[in-house]
């Protein structure tokens, strides 16, 4: 399917390979959502609500929304590599629409009770568009929550990765990307391993695998557009979607969790800022 210019501005080609290449389901998935998603609560927040997963990648977001409680939802994505990751994901879950669309061209006015983005939103060449098109999704009293990588803590990465980034690996091809990736995979594995611990990411992530670290470092040097973005920055993209109630937690000392109310009535239990 051919994408809109809008559509296919970013990498989701790029990111179609990666979801290819590592679109397995594994146990510390569900503490990476838990966190990407802290201010809504998994034990009552899901429970019979009807979901949009925006840049769904493999589908594994849904996957955990579905055993939260949710009663089914909508999963899009830009690259038929990807859907056809989160349809093998999502198979157990047959109230689970995964289709190939754009949220830019998005057409289901208030029919979700949440729109949730993890990891994508901050790819976008239009960011303020994607929430607006995601508040036009919800029905009135319904959430919207984005999960985007920060901008504090991040000064040595953005001072020096970055750049490396966005000159080199942003344009490598996918598979000499995922060889180059091996290196900065294991040598953070060996850090970890000899007590790289500053920041709750690095702590968490001492619990993974190599295979999912290298996942990780591959998503970091595949994008075109990475924009990371400090806490009033968020809150801004929000209030610019014109949604209400918003709040903003800290997760990993190094990204925000992001989630607004639309037209200003209150979303059952949204947990309390930080």
């Amino acid at each position: 399917m051919n994408l809109s210019p809008d559509a296919a501005t970013g990498s989701p080609d790029r990111f179609g390979y990666s979801w290819d290449a590592f679109s397995d389901l594994s146990p510390e998935q569900e503490e990476q959502f838990r966190r990407w998603t802290c201010l809504l609560n998994p034990a009552t927040d899901w429970t019979e609500k009807k979901f949009l997963d925006v840049g769904c990648g493999a589908g594994r977001n849904s996957v955990w929304a579905m055993k939260f409680g949710a009663t089914g939802g909508m999963a899009i994505d830009v690259d038929d590599r990807s859907l056809a990751s989160a349809r093998r994901n999502l198979a157990p879950f047959s109230s689970v629409e995964v289709a190939f669309k754009s949220i830019y061209e998005l057409d289901r006015p208030e029919e979700f009770d949440i729109a949730f983005s993890i990891g994508v939103i901050h790819h976008l060449a239009e960011p303020e568009l994607a929430i607006q098109k995601m508040r036009d999704a919800v029905k009135p009293g319904g959430c919207v929550l984005i999960w985007v990588y920060g901008r504090e803590n991040m000064g040595l990465y953005l001072a020096i990765l970055n750049p490396l980034r966005q000159a080199i690996f942003s344009w490598l091809p996918m598979p000499l990307l995922r060889i180059f990736a091996y290196a900065p995979a294991s040598l953070l594995w060996l850090l970890l391993r000899i007590g790289l611990r500053r920041l709750e990411y690095f702590k968490l992530l001492r619990n993974f695998p190599f295979r999912h670290l290298l996942h990780i470092m591959l998503d970091q040097m595949l994008p075109k557009i990475a924009n990371y973005w400090r806490r009033d920055e968020v809150r801004a993209l929000m209030e610019q979607a014109g949604l209400t109630d918003i709040k903003l937690a800290d997760v990993n000392e190094m990204s925000w969790c992001a989630v607004g109310v639309k037209f200003g009535e209150s979303f059952p239990t949204i947990a309390t800022e930080n």
